[in-house]
């Protein structure tokens, strides 16, 4: 429940009562964590080390002081619903991560101390990031993943849109051929005619225009046995879609792919975790976004920004 917090000030009160000097202000609270204005200021002002170290959750370019706000009320919330789900990330498991980094690297303690001088982060901020790394990771893997739906054509098409340019790709196909006589129909039907069998298949009606159309599964066939111009359309044709029209000797043919697979498929195997990383953050995005929204409705969140 989100409410605009009023002028709540944080103040050191010196010998004489009737004076003060404001340090800091109240930026935001979420139940009981209170979120001053200084604090967030740090944060933003050290995005870029940020990113570096935890890119899932510092995703964006540019953070104002309310971006940074919501982040870090976000992160309050994943905290939060991972401990109802018994998931906490403790102390020993965050500096045994950071033990791992560095043997990995090849680093001890004061070479990571002396890198995160010249990030201008200390080691426990450092040490914190981790943790919400590790933290943001199991929200991702437990909460988020099962809501987002990647198929494996999803990914296909996503490799072969990516390398349609390259001419030396070749895939074997499964071909549905529907066809009629050119004569039969005008150049504006010939036009329409995938979009005329896409709804045919949703809804079994074909308008009488095209009573005639007849239908033939080819099987599987190698697109290097193809003519050329029908190669070049059915590559540009995702599986599960119809082709542009393609003419022939008087016929007009639409063919609906049921299969298309690469013929050498090893360049795709190696980038197929890659395109679904992809794939999947985008998509989880606006998951992301759905389901704070929907969790912000059980906290007391207040803002002064």
């Amino acid at each position: 429940m989100k409410k605009l917090l009023s002028c709540c000030l944080l103040a050191i009160t010196f010998s004489t009562p009737a004076y003060s000097k404001i340090l800091d202000k109240v930026a935001g609270v979420i139940n009981d964590k209170v979120y001053s204005l200084s604090e967030l200021q740090r944060i933003q002002k050290t995005i870029s080390a940020r990113k570096e170290i935890s890119p899932l959750i510092y995703s964006e370019s540019k953070y104002t002081v309310k971006d940074v706000l919501d982040l870090v009320q976000h992160q309050f919330i994943i905290k939060d619903k991972l401990s109802e789900m018994g998931y906490v990330v403790s102390d020993d498991s965050v500096e045994a991560r950071i033990n791992e980094t560095e043997r990995r690297l090849g680093l001890k303690r004061s070479d990571l101390l002396n890198f995160l001088e010249t990030k201008g982060l200390t080691f426990n901020e450092y040490f914190e990031l981790i943790r919400e790394a590790m933290e943001y990771n199991i929200f991702n893997t437990r909460i988020i993943s099962p809501l987002v739906n990647i198929t494996e054509q999803e990914i296909k098409n996503f490799y072969y849109n990516l390398k349609s340019s390259n001419t030396a790709l070749s895939f074997n196909y499964h071909l549905m051929d529907f066809y009629i006589p050119e004569s039969e129909l005008i150049n504006a039907d010939i036009k329409n005619m995938p979009r005329v069998l896409e709804e045919y298949q949703k809804t079994g009606n074909l308008p009488a225009k095209f009573k005639n159309i007849e239908t033939n599964d080819l099987g599987k066939l190698s697109g290097e046995d193809l003519p050329k111009e029908l190669g070049k359309i059915l590559k540009a044709t995702d599986e599960g879609s119809f082709t542009a029209p393609y003419v022939k000797d008087d016929v007009v043919h639409v063919f609906y792919v049921k299969t298309k697979d690469l013929t050498e498929s090893q360049e795709f195997l190696k980038m197929k975790n890659q395109i679904y990383d992809q794939l999947f953050l985008t998509r989880s995005k606006s998951i992301v976004k759905n389901w704070f929204a929907r969790e912000e409705t059980n906290y007391y969140i207040l803002e002064n920004i």
